[in-house]
Order: C-alpha cells, then sequence, then structure tokens
C-alpha cells in the first residue's frame, strides 16, 4: 500500500476544517442576529436557515477529526501536548455546546410556537428574555476563542512533550 504524505493529511485536515467554519459559521450569524430578531415568522426562518447548514458541519467536523487524528499520526505528533490540548479543547467545545446551545435553541423554538389557540407559547417578554440572553453569545465567543487557540497551537506547534 502506498503510504500518503503527511502534507496531503494536513490538506485534508485544514480543508475539512474550512469547511466546518463556512458550515457552522451560518450558525454563528444568526445566533448573533437572532439577538435582534423580535418577528416569531423571521426568528422560525432564522432557525430553519441554521438547521440547514447542520448536515455539512457534522459531515465536516467528522472530517477534521478523522484528518486530523491521522495527520497525528503520520506526524508522530501524539508525544507533544498540543496535539492534546487541541483534541481536548475541541472536545470542550462540543460539549459546551450540546450543554448550552442545543438546550438554548430548543427554548427557542418552543417559544415561538404558537397554540391551538392562535396564542404564543411565550409572551412578547418572555420571547424577548430569551433573545437577550447571553448563551448564544457566549457560545459564539467560546467557539471562536477554540478556534483561535487550536489554530495557534497548529501553527506554532509548541514543543512540550508528554
Amino acid at each position: 500500500m502506498l503510504a500518503i504524505d503527511y502534507r496531503w493529511w494536513k490538506f485534508l485536515h485544514v480543508a475539512a476544517v474550512l469547511g466546518f467554519v463556512l458550515f457552522h459559521g451560518v450558525s454563528v450569524l444568526v445566533a448573533l442576529r437572532l439577538r435582534k430578531e423580535r418577528d416569531r415568522v423571521r426568528i422560525a426562518e432564522l432557525l430553519q436557515f441554521s438547521g440547514s447548514s447542520v448536515m455539512g458541519m457534522y459531515v465536516s467536523l467528522g472530517g477534521l477529526i478523522l484528518f486530523g487524528v491521522i495527520a497525528g499520526f503520520s506526524g508522530k505528533w501524539w508525544s507533544y501536548w498540543w496535539i492534546w490540548i487541541s483534541l481536548g479543547l475541541l472536545i470542550a467545545t462540543i460539549a459546551e455546546m450540546y450543554a448550552v446551545a442545543r438546550p438554548y435553541y430548543e427554548q427557542l423554538k418552543d417559544a415561538i410556537q404558537l397554540r391551538p389557540s392562535g396564542v404564543p407559547r411565550k409572551s412578547d417578554e418572555e420571547l424577548d428574555d430569551l433573545l437577550r440572553a447571553r448563551g448564544a453569545l457566549f457560545n459564539a465567543v467560546f467557539g471562536i476563542a477554540a478556534l483561535a487557540i487550536i489554530t495557534w497551537l497548529m501553527i506554532w506547534k509548541p514543543l512540550w512533550q508528554v
């Protein structure tokens, strides 16, 4: 079997990262836009638009993990702390998104629904409070900071050994 050069694995990893940033960027922009939106129909449209990018985000996330792990073995990086810190930050970010972002968007989807009588499930004031909550903003800042730290670690590759 022909061994693939480390540079190809790194290229595939970076390409998957770019795909992830492209697809997940839709959700980040929607999260920031929702903070200013009060029209329930428009909120539903924005949530649907964000949801339309989820499949691409998960596929590219899987690719970036797969190619990153293979590149780690191919480049013999597993004995260095930077790759473990990067992987840990990625796992922490995924966990944070599931723990904070997912419940927030489920609450938001529920809040914009109408009862059979036509009355909203949540009042305009409750919806406003939910939209002003800092959870979505925290998620965006947390995700961007984690991505910046991982990028720094990948580029500079500090040679702290395990």
